[in-house]
């Protein structure tokens, strides 16, 4: 067959295939992005909700148009933490194998509610958002509300540290807002990152409590850690390589545990809850 005359012999039989929505090959097509569901400007925030598959991403929306992503949920599989900071900050477990009453600090989308119900359904659980949108797109996004172990407290942090008389094993601190002069450039309250405020979240934790830190990269996260380093008694800090952040953890014990002791405990934790990651390797990460 000439060139020319198989030419139009294959445009015969491909266009009319192409004009019935046939696909010669899997890899033509276009892969699908994430889905935007909802965008909200609250009072403290810009909150944008994406959905890929069953994994929803809760991110917040700076005013360069860049989306900081805050949370993300397998809604198929909730208890498995789909983000780096989220895993570490169960290293807690580490130190405090048993846990019967924490408190996070800034709800998102909730994935480490769905992971202690999942993997510790005894332990009771306060949240503490200063956001009410946020509370109610958890509720209706995410599958996070009140109920059982958990209760959800519609406050600020800060007030809410003054005014409770309970007592935590751990209290995560994981609060973010869009930047403004009241935060620092990644949006955490100001209020909540200084000396005299770990010391006293220290009064609301029981003996040999925990105080556990998502500290997001930036230009004065040394002089952050140090903070955290001189309030507590011990402090142990895990790097995160790919994110260029750290997970801290402010400890009341009079001993520091040793490295032998941490990996052994992290061995128990995998065998313990079976997850896709491990805390054994988040022990490699331990600074120095």
């Amino acid at each position: 067959m000439y060139p020319q005359a198989r030419r139009r012999w294959l445009a015969a039989l491909i266009l009319p295939l192409l004009a019935l929505g046939f696909v010669l090959s899997p890899s033509c097509q276009a892969e699908p992005g994430p889905i935007v569901e909802r965008e909200e400007k609250s009072k403290y925030s810009k909150i944008r909700i994406l959905k890929e598959g069953s994994v929803r991403t809760l991110g917040f929306v700076q005013d360069s148009g860049e989306m900081i992503v805050e949370s993300r949920v397998d809604l198929e599989r909730p208890h498995e933490l789909q983000l780096a900071y989220t895993r570490h900050m169960f290293t807690s477990y580490l130190f405090r194998p048993q846990q019967e009453r924490v408190l996070i600090v800034g709800l998102g989308g909730g994935a480490m509610v769905h992971f202690l119900k999942h993997y510790e359904p005894k332990v009771k659980v306060d949240v503490v958002e200063i956001d009410p949108a946020i509370v109610k797109i958890a509720d209706q996004y995410f599958g996070v509300r009140a109920g059982g172990n958990v209760a959800i407290h519609t406050a600020d942090a800060f007030d809410y540290l003054k005014k409770t008389e309970q007592r935590y094993d751990v209290i995560y601190l994981d609060a973010f807002l869009k930047p403004s002069a009241d935060t620092d450039g990644n949006g955490i309250p100001l209020h909540l990152k200084t000396v005299q405020f770990y010391k006293d979240i220290q009064k609301k934790l029981t003996a040999d409590g925990l105080v556990v830190y998502n500290v997001h990269p930036h230009d004065k996260v040394q002089a952050d850690l140090k903070n955290i380093s001189d309030a507590f008694p011990q402090c142990y800090v895990f790097r995160m390589p790919q994110l260029n952040g750290f997970v801290a953890v402010g400890s009341l014990a009079p001993k520091r545990l040793e490295v032998k002791s941490l990996k052994a405990a992290a061995e128990e934790l995998n065998q313990r809850w079976q997850t896709s990651y491990s805390f054994r390797d988040m022990v490699d990460r331990l600074a120095p």
